[in-house]
């Protein structure tokens, strides 16, 4: 990572847990970045979801708070980012990185990546800067940053769009694809939006999950 982009962890606060939710605080050399942890009983396994880019912890359609709701009984432990500076991609990224610095130190050797729009951007390039990162899922995702899609490849890549998009075309997540190396899944929801909202988004997403991760 570039070096005006560094950043140090110097400690973590965790609050509350409410209904198997837990804000931590990771205090940073560049500030304090958000999370909500939704922990599964055991280790190993984990997610990292990043929202778009006006930011906060539920995705699109509330998609991020319902992994967090299901998929710990299923062993992956949740986790909700928010932004320090949204529509900044470069800090946007490095909280990507702290989050999965975090991930990684609690015990959680194998994360899947989860963004949405903007956020979609920011996991690819974050897959392709950590080891522990095994699998990647974008969201309606953006064009910009995508320079980076051939050095995800070997990890699994799950693309997901929208027909009826009108933010972001469905062809921005199908030029993703044709830059992409295998293994590369893509699929176009006829009739569906920028937000997603649509069933058949939280299957695709826990099917790919438990397959990839």
């Amino acid at each position: 990572m570039e070096e005006g982009l560094t950043l140090r962890i110097t400690g973590v606060e965790g609050g509350d847990e409410v209904a198997g939710a837990r804000k931590v605080t990771i205090a940073t050399t560049r500030g304090s970045i958000a999370l909500v942890l939704h922990s599964a009983p055991e280790k190993g396994r984990a997610v990292l979801c990043v929202s778009g880019a006006i930011g906060g912890f539920d995705g699109p359609s509330m998609l991020y708070p319902r992994l967090g709701l299901e998929m710990p009984k299923c062993g992956f432990t949740i986790a909700r980012l928010d932004y320090r500076a949204p529509n900044d991609f470069g800090e946007c990224l490095i909280d990507a990185m702290a989050a999965l610095a975090f991930l990684g130190g609690i015990g959680h050797p194998r994360v899947a990546l989860i963004g949405h729009s903007f956020g979609g951007a920011v996991a690819i390039n974050a897959a392709t800067l950590s080891p522990i990162v095994t699998t990647v899922v974008a969201l309606s995702s953006q064009l910009a940053g995508a320079h980076v899609m051939g050095e995800l490849a070997p990890k699994p890549l799950l693309l997901i769009h929208g027909e009826a998009d009108t933010i972001l075309s469905h062809e921005s997540s199908q030029a993703l694809y044709d830059r992409a190396r295998e293994p590369k899944t893509l699929k176009i929801l006829p009739g569906v939006g920028h937000g997603l909202s649509h069933g058949e988004v939280f299957e695709l997403v826990s099917d790919w999950l438990l397959q990839k991760t």
